[in-house]
């Protein structure tokens, strides 16, 4: 891999690597402050409110005032988000720390795939393997780095979040100084997301799949608190996002509309298995569950739904992909606070099996109507 490039899949994993840095903690600063897992689900959630405003409004930014300034300022933001924790470990700097997280991956998400586009012009498949591992890793080994940090010295500040700070500063360094700016254009710089007729399901699937990203982050570790269990959080989003990732292999080989029935299965049943888990304190159940849940979410859902999206798109493809992933996100932001602070009220185990009834009926409403279009089809 030439330098550059190596250099912007280092900044695509920094990025989202920090963007679950303080995730093991989220509970802790919660309960400094006084509060629940309410509050700490909003925080969890205000990532959305940095995110998806700079898809969807700055979405051809990069083409404006280039890439190389672009994954530049996606650093910065990073790097800031970061810093802030360091300087005031506090549940309320969280609440602006997830803004500019969100924002340093709206930015990063679609200039770095371009990036590596126009360095190998003649290699898309690599591109697309670097970018979905370099991001994989980064999001699954964020809370499991702080997780390890954790466990030797057990601090509102680990180590964990000095040592991304500065590579993320290191990683700067090295952009200013041997990355190349790329032409600029007057391209639209606002790319409104569109919905063509037969999206909305594939946009509900990933809604409901990433849902369970912000369940197994905050609200499952607090459960298996309650069984002086240690915070699993890290171990346990790494498990979530691999298991999907191994999985996308054998998903993309599916028809669009038979994965997204598998994933809807796979996710009744791992959310019914780590739903159990938590109920009995068997960590190895929950971990099942979470393996099992992730497949969907990160492999035969996410895929299945993104082929779907781009077969019935037409010329539209890329504002379609922009609401299909709207819908993601609102998925990965929204549900975990009505969760969260219906925990505090009734209970973890309460608001998972309340969570769990609707997840079960909608799922297996889609999983009904894939399989009449896959019989259809045949």
């Amino acid at each position: 891999m030439k330098r550059p490039a190596l250099i912007v899949a280092t900044a695509i994993f920094l990025i989202t690597h920090a963007g679950n840095l303080q995730v093991p903690l989220y509970n802790t600063y919660a309960q400094i402050a006084g509060f629940g897992s309410g509050i700490s689900a909003v925080a969890f959630s205000t990532y959305v409110a940095g995110l998806l405003p700079t898809l969807i409004l700055l979405g051809g930014i990069s083409d404006r005032i280039g890439r190389k300034t672009t994954i530049l300022a996606s650093l910065l933001s990073a790097s800031l988000a970061t810093l802030l924790m360091i300087v005031y470990p506090t549940i309320y700097t969280l609440f602006v720390t997830r803004i500019f997280q969100g924002i340093a991956v709206g930015l990063i998400t679609g200039t770095g795939t371009a990036y590596l586009s126009v360095l190998m012009p003649r290699s898309s498949a690599i591109v697309a393997t670097y970018v979905s591992l370099t991001t994989s890793l980064g999001f699954s080994s964020g809370a499991l780095f702080t997780n390890a940090a954790l466990f030797y010295n057990n601090s509102l500040v680990p180590l964990s979040y000095w040592v991304i700070f500065i590579l993320t500063l290191g990683c700067i360094g090295f952009a200013i100084a041997f990355l190349p700016e790329q032409p600029v254009s007057k391209s639209q710089l606002i790319r409104l997301p569109i919905f063509p007729d037969g999206t909305i399901p594939a946009g509900l699937a990933i809604a409901l799949a990433w849902s369970l990203a912000g369940i197994v982050s905050i609200i499952l570790p607090a459960q298996l608190v309650q069984y002086n269990l240690p915070n699993w959080s890290g171990p346990i989003l790494f498990i979530f996002v691999i298991a999907g990732v191994l999985f996308q292999p054998l998903a993309r080989k599916l028809k669009g509309t038979r994965s997204l029935q598998l994933g809807c299965i796979l996710l009744v049943l791992g959310y019914i298995v780590f739903t159990f888990g938590a109920w009995l304190g068997i960590l190895g159940l929950v971990l099942t569950g979470v393996a099992l849940a992730g497949t969907a979410c990160y492999g035969f859902t996410y895929l299945g739904g993104l082929a779907e999206v781009v077969r019935l798109s037409d010329s539209q493809s890329a504002r379609a992909v922009s609401g299909y992933f709207v819908c993601a996100y609102l998925g990965y932001g929204l549900p975990v606070i009505f969760i969260g602070f219906f925990a505090d009220r009734i209970g973890i185990l309460n608001a998972l099996l309340g969570f769990g009834a609707i997840l079960f009926v909608s799922n297996i409403l889609l999983a009904g109507m894939y399989q009449r279009a896959n019989k259809k089809s045949a």
